[in-house]
């Protein structure tokens, strides 16, 4: 295979993304893994539908989740804008908004953190004060999208992703370590690894960051020693999840991701499903593992059954092109 151009890891990081997204909707949010094996055999290795009654219930296998639908919407704005333009983003945001009613089930299912977006936007609080102070990934995952447009330019990342962050989540540990996940996707995106990654990360955001939050920049790279080790095995390799934590948390999904991608770097298939296989919040940590996964191996380095399986593969597809086409 010809070497992988940052083009290449770009679109592979946005398609991966969302790949995580729609293998985790159907088997999301089991905390008993004894029941989530009843539900969907042994080994999950596709997408699956949500069962009836269950979270998501009424998407199709394949389909993104409302955290991928929101991700859409920024990754629609950047390539017809050509730039990260928040006015343009937050007014399809508010679109969006619109078509939800506030509780967990009025759209495809809404987490805490859009929630109380939505009741601070129905209550007029102006973006920039409208977020809330939940834990959740969505900031996290969404920012893949700059990642991919801005690799070019850390610094550059490293202010529109923390703008963009602070548009839903207000909390300033979650909000650090969203942007260290953006940073660690840029780097990927770069032809780097995580390994030592500390340095390079804390230099990119140091002006974004309070200083007393800027040791959540290590995290990535002891989470690769930790995964590259020799003298560590997690047996079987799912329970990383529950090692760390099996909630929606950043600080319990970040870690478990940059587990998965640094043990399997060059495997994207094998990452990902360990991750849905680990029960929890699996549909949010598949998210960042395929994120960071995609970005090592490229486009080409994801299987075509996972591309072909997604519901939304043409637009994500054509817009993974053309927002990784800035890239040199």
């Amino acid at each position: 295979m010809a070497e992988l151009t940052r083009k290449d890891r770009a679109m592979g990081a946005v398609v991966g993304m969302y790949i995580g997204d729609a293998l985790g909707l159907g088997p999301h949010w089991y905390y008993d893994l004894d029941k989530l094996r009843q539900d969907y055999g042994d080994w999950i290795t596709d997408y699956m539908a949500p069962k009836q009654g269950r979270y998501h219930d009424g998407c199709k296998a394949g389909d993104v989740s409302q955290t991928g639908q929101v991700s859409m919407l920024l990754l629609d704005s950047i390539v017809d804008k050509g730039a990260y333009d928040e006015d343009d983003f937050t007014d399809r945001l508010d679109e969006f908004l619109d078509t939800l009613d506030g509780t967990p089930s009025g759209g495809r299912y809404t987490d805490i953190a859009m929630r109380e977006v939505w009741k601070a936007r129905k209550e007029n609080v102006p973006w920039g004060q409208a977020a809330g102070m939940a834990d959740s990934g969505e900031a996290a995952i969404r920012g893949v999208m700059l990642a991919a447009r801005y690799a070019d330019d850390p610094r550059e990342l490293a202010a529109k992703a923390k703008s963009n962050i602070h548009l839903t989540h207000a909390e300033p540990f979650v909000a650090a370590q969203s942007l260290a996940f953006v940073l660690s996707v840029c780097r990927l995106i770069r032809g780097k690894t995580l390994e030592k990654s500390g340095k390079s990360l804390m230099g990119w955001a140091q002006k974004e960051v309070d200083r007393a939050l800027i040791d959540v920049f290590l995290q990535p790279g002891f989470v690769y020693d930790a995964a590259t080790s020799p003298a560590i095995t997690i047996d079987p390799p799912y329970a990383i999840a529950q090692i760390y934590g099996l909630a929606c948390q950043m600080g319990f999904m970040a870690p478990a991701a940059y587990w998965m991608a640094s043990k399997y770097p060059d495997d994207f298939e094998t990452a990902v499903l360990t991750t849905i296989n680990g029960g929890g919040n699996n549909m949010a940590r598949a998210c960042m593992t395929g994120a960071l996964c995609g970005a090592m191996v490229g486009i080409q380095g994801i299987p075509d059954r996972f591309i072909e399986g997604l519901v939304d593969k043409d637009a994500i597809l054509t817009n993974a092109e053309a927002i990784a086409s800035e890239l040199s």
